[in-house]
């Protein structure tokens, strides 16, 4: 269905909204105050303007969510994101338009496509995985569905650490190594998220068990299974050669081991 804008009111004042998230900052402005009021409600928590972000005009306009994949084309200095509920055009000078149905499903879709392509050409990622934070460092948990993810953050979360996200977890490269960034995107544990970052003190493959143990794993078995957690909506080759370039960064960069767990407590803490 084709995105169809909502006319503007004439004499309005805009409203603004500046969202930072992993170092990224994205400024929207719209004549449509009930689309700001709704990214306000959804990431208020990572609220922060910084000059140099991006600068969005945003309209609100009704469309469907199908296809659910978005669609990803890079030519220049030029980036097109959309699907049938968003269209965004980047250009130069970090100025966009973005027209999206006004609902939080449609902004979080726009904002992890987005996020993902600044996250792959600024080194990082952002990777489906459970995040936590013990003794002041990051440890970050991959797996496909089904590997424990929600069930690990729900008893970490239990032992009284504090949980980066269940779900999706951002990571780029810092000055002193690879940082974890506090993530807005949750699965089951549906929190708001909070901002921060810690530094990466390990990343581990995730399985469920019987019985608590941590081992060493291949370094190949590690990087097939980071790239296949790596969120990544841009199909073109370039962006595939990205991925493998972070991804060896990442693997030089950090511990890279196997967990296995049992959901009968949360003694595996002991072993991160």
């Amino acid at each position: 269905m084709a995105l169809r804008p909502v006319a503007r009111r004439p004499g309005r004042a805009a409203a603004g909204f500046g969202l930072k998230v992993a170092g990224q900052a994205l400024n929207f402005e719209s004549y449509q105050p009930g689309i700001i009021s709704v990214l306000r409600r959804r990431y208020g928590a990572f609220t922060g303007k910084a000059a140099g972000g991006y600068r969005f005009s945003l309209t609100a306009a009704p469309g469907s969510q199908s296809p659910f994949r978005p669609a990803v084309a890079a030519s220049g200095d030029r980036l097109e994101i959309g699907r049938g509920d968003f269209r965004a055009v980047i250009g130069p000078g970090r100025k966009a338009e973005l027209t999206a149905a006004p609902s939080e499903q449609t902004l979080d879709a726009f904002l992890r496509s987005f996020l993902s392509f600044l996250l792959l050409r600024a080194g990082g990622f952002m990777l489906h995985s459970a995040g936590l934070v013990k003794n002041d460092r990051a440890y970050l948990f991959l797996g496909k569905s089904g590997a424990g993810k929600s069930t690990l953050s729900k008893l970490a979360a239990a032992a009284g650490l504090e949980v980066i996200s269940d779900e999706i977890n951002l990571v780029r490269p810092g000055s002193n190594g690879f940082r974890a960034y506090g993530s807005p995107f949750w699965g089951e544990m549906r929190a708001d998220g909070r901002p921060g970052s810690w530094p990466l003190g390990g990343v581990f493959l995730l399985k469920k068990a019987r019985r608590n143990r941590v081992s060493g794993c291949k370094p190949v078995e590690a990087l097939r299974l980071l790239l296949r957690c790596a969120v990544n909506f841009d199909r073109a080759p370039a962006s595939a050669a990205l991925a493998l370039e972070n991804g060896a960064a990442l693997l030089a960069g950090a511990a890279f081991r196997r967990l296995e767990f049992s959901k009968a407590d949360g003694s595996f803490l002991e072993l991160i």
